[in-house]
């Protein structure tokens, strides 16, 4: 018999999310138990099943917690693998400046976008990122997310990257929400660099790395690869950096032009590319081989590296930038899931694309706006997710030996999810084994700087 401190019964529909096999899980796979359940043992799921067998293949503690759900649908936490979790700062005024027509790029050329709210977020004390950090783990745990990437990028010197990673990871230790943090020191460049890009890159290479990986600050070693920030030969220069320090690349790529970054994001081995939405056929097709070549196994691939240690990149899609910069296209959700690509949906949480925590509308934007299916969008916001932060076999999903994060919702099939747009279906959020959130309705969340 197998024990557990946790039983939840009685799902409607079990969503399992299980791990992608290349060449074998489709990309539809949710893994769906009709009347499921899932039982958990010091934080960790020890067996799932049909409901009526866990009375034969389960034996609860005497201080077990069962829960009926009655027909809802049980999934697993959400993944956010995108984010930019720790600044400070408003520009609410900028998202009114382009409505009146100004695009992105006029902004930032004027001083705004990034560079604003980096002049914020130096400003700001610890104290005062930490409270904002909080927060926004607090509106991610009332949402479903039980694993959130951060990113830094707002402080672009080494001392003020530095510090958002550690004020990130303080607030983290305390906090129920698993935080995985990622350097983007090379996410623009800085004003008292301006003329020199290639000075800047010396500075993250040399010391901004580093730093965060002696701290043990950061899992991955992100880029901004675009025209107006970093070109792929500068790319290229601070990924190797990051994978001699033991940092995992991940590339923003072919957001708002076509510059190979998918590509490279190929070659490096990157765990993701993301944003995608001006990726070439080219691009396209270099992912595809990548999982065909996975699926093949190492060396068919021409690969030297254990089967483990090398990973194809996984396609993250920020459909919420693209609809709040309406400027026009989408990401080929499509394109890249009929070749074989597996796609992430995330938020891209930050204050100028993207001001918003609620991944549960990135699915009906996945839905709306990409052509993707109900299944497809909710293998995207959890174990294609957490794929994408090489955690696939840690979170995302409802397998035996993962994290008991769990999700009951207030529906009872899985299509209503992004059907019901804008609105939070959690009813009760557990994160490894214990119920730490939740409510029995939509939440409307505090204002987004705090």
């Amino acid at each position: 018999m197998i024990t557990a401190d946790l039983l939840i019964t009685g799902a409607g529909e079990l969503l399992i999310c299980p791990v992608r096999v290349p060449g074998v899980t489709g990309r539809a796979d949710l893994g769906t138990i009709s009347r499921g359940a899932v039982a958990a043992r010091e934080g960790r799921i020890v067996w799932v099943g049909e409901g009526p067998r866990w009375r034969r293949e389960v034996s609860l503690v005497p201080s077990a917690e069962v829960v009926e759900v009655e027909g809802r649908v049980v999934m697993p936490g959400l993944v956010e693998c995108h984010t930019h979790l720790c600044f400070a700062g408003r520009r609410a005024d900028e998202y009114q400046q382009r409505v009146r027509g100004a695009t992105y790029r006029e902004l930032a050329a004027a001083g705004g976008g990034i560079l604003r709210t980096v002049a914020a977020t130096r400003a700001a004390s610890n104290a005062e990122l930490g409270a904002l950090v909080q927060r926004r783990l607090d509106r991610f745990l009332a949402y479903g997310v039980t694993t959130v990437e951060g990113k830094s990028g707002y402080g672009l010197s080494s001392e003020h990257e530095v510090r958002m990673l550690e004020v990130q990871r303080s607030v983290a230790a305390q906090h129920p929400v698993d935080v995985v943090g990622t350097v983007l020191g090379a996410h623009t460049i800085p004003k008292d660099y301006a003329g020199r890009a290639d000075e800047y890159v010396g500075l993250v290479v040399e010391h901004m790395i580093p730093a965060a990986a002696e701290r043990g600050l950061a899992r991955f070693c992100d880029v901004f690869c675009e025209a107006g920030a970093f070109s792929p030969a500068q790319a290229r220069r601070v990924l190797e950096a990051g994978r001699r320090h033991g940092l995992l690349p991940k590339l923003h790529a072919d957001q708002l032009t076509s510059s190979g970054a998918t590509e490279l994001g190929v070659e490096m081995g990157a765990a993701s590319v993301d944003h995608l939405d001006r990726v070439s056929d080219s691009g396209i097709a270099a992912l595809s081989r990548a999982w065909a070549a996975r699926a093949a196994g190492p060396a068919a691939g021409g690969l030297t590296e254990p089967a483990a240690a090398w990973r194809a990149p996984v396609a993250v899609l920020l459909p919420g930038a693209t609809f709040f910069l309406g400027e026009g296209g989408a990401a080929p959700a499509r394109g890249l899931l009929d070749a074989g690509v597996p796609v992430a949906l995330s938020t891209d949480f930050n204050p100028g694309s993207s001001p918003t925590q609620n991944l549960w509308l990135m699915t009906t934007l996945g839905c709306s706006q990409l052509r993707m299916t109900a299944a497809e969008v909710i293998r995207a916001v959890t174990i294609e997710a957490a794929t994408a932060l090489a955690l696939e076999h840690e979170v995302g999903g409802l397998e035996v030996g993962k994290k008991a994060d769990i999700l009951i919702l207030e529906c009872d099939d899985h299509q209503e999810i992004p059907y019901h747009y804008g609105m939070n279906p959690v009813q009760r959020v557990y994160k490894n084994g214990k119920c730490v959130g939740g409510s029995a309705g939509p939440k409307a969340p505090a204002a987004l700087t705090g």
